[in-house]
């Protein structure tokens, strides 16, 4: 969003933001926020916000979910990260009305941003004749990722309680992300490396305590630590520390774990599905899906090797070099100009 504001290559940015929001130092000065307390996912926000719209000088609205203000009088740019509320959805109703604000969304958008070609492939799939009108531009990674240990990790370790050597799983714990074969996986990895363990983000309680009851029934307490929300700060400390990102997901419309990864110089597995060859490319260990032996394989021998722990700590942090935020920003704003030249995207 800040990069919108450099360089000018945009005069003014309006932002409706939720109530108590706590914006960047440096966009404050230049960004106009409008405080929108309409609830997430309803109707009202979706006429509240036209309506907001209407009252300030915009010349084009760009709605970063599929969720859009209805019967806007100007341009309307939507980004849809991905479909995944189509194809894993909670339930029936869920999936559909997931798929009717999809579809108010693309037939409403001049342009349609994805973050990768996986994406505007699997929209076309589902909503025939929003190709030309669709761009996959990926997203960027923010520097602080890249930069080298600080005076405070040891401090953020020990806080954290990290093993001296673990497998690290960052993500929510949805059924998409596989969880259940990482821990088949690490079971059989944890008896010939009986000091290694398994760190999970996110909370026991999520999505009900699933995997934590898994983890139980399959009597690893001892091994999987749950670490919970953590700050991006935390979060390098984990990559930085970590033998390796273990990333089972079927399904991502990017994966931004892989990439801040590599970034830290952590080796990444993963299974070659969705858009993760297109993330990670060179810069990881990529298995075929399902192939749980060779995911097994992979990171036994990070955990073994340090010469290929080494190599895949330098690949990552090339690969994950490619992905910068001023790219992605000017890539946003060739759209901008297009829509409103009635051009194409």
């Amino acid at each position: 969003m800040a990069g919108l504001l450099t360089d000018g290559k945009i005069e003014a940015l309006h932002a409706w933001v939720k109530p108590g929001m706590e914006l960047p130092m440096h966009a404050r000065d230049r960004l106009k926020t409008h405080v929108e307390s309409a609830r997430l996912y309803g109707l009202w926000e979706q006429v509240s916000l036209r309506r907001k719209a209407g009252r300030v000088p915009i010349d084009i609205f760009h709605a970063p979910h599929y969720i859009v203000p209805l019967g806007l009088q100007v341009p309307l740019v939507v980004t849809i990260h991905d479909v995944i509320h189509l194809v894993f959805p909670k339930s029936p109703p869920h999936k559909g009305y997931a798929a009717l604000q999809m579809r108010i969304a693309v037939n409403s958008a001049r342009a349609i941003i994805t973050p990768s070609d996986f994406s505007r492939r699997e929209l076309t799939r589902y909503f025939p004749g929003t190709a030309e009108k669709t761009v996959a531009i990926p997203h960027g990674l923010e520097p602080g990722f890249f930069d080298p240990p600080a005076d405070t990790d040891l401090e953020i370790k020990q806080r954290l309680r990290l093993p001296e050597r673990y497998l690290l799983y960052v993500g929510n714990h949805k059924p998409h992300k596989n969880l259940g074969q990482l821990l088949d996986i690490c079971r059989e990895l944890f008896c010939r490396h009986p000091d290694v363990q398994l760190c999970v983000t996110g909370r026991r309680e999520e999505e009900g305590g699933r995997l934590f009851r898994e983890v139980r029934r399959l009597g690893l307490e001892s091994r999987v630590r749950f670490l919970g929300n953590l700050d991006n700060e935390a979060l390098r400390v984990s990559y930085r520390n970590a033998c390796c990102l273990s990333f089972p997901s079927l399904y991502e419309g990017f994966g931004f774990p892989p990439l801040e990864a590599m970034a830290c110089g952590t080796p990444v597995v993963a299974f070659r599905v969705a858009s993760l060859p297109e993330v990670i490319g060179e810069g990881g260990i990529l298995v075929p899906p399902g192939d749980l032996k060779g995911f097994h394989a992979a990171v036994a021998t990070l955990l073994t090797n340090d010469a290929a722990r080494a190599e895949w700590r330098e690949k990552g942090r090339r690969r994950a070099s490619v992905f910068r935020w001023e790219d992605a920003t000017d890539r946003h704003v060739e759209v901008y100009r297009a829509c409103l030249s009635q051009g194409s995207v």
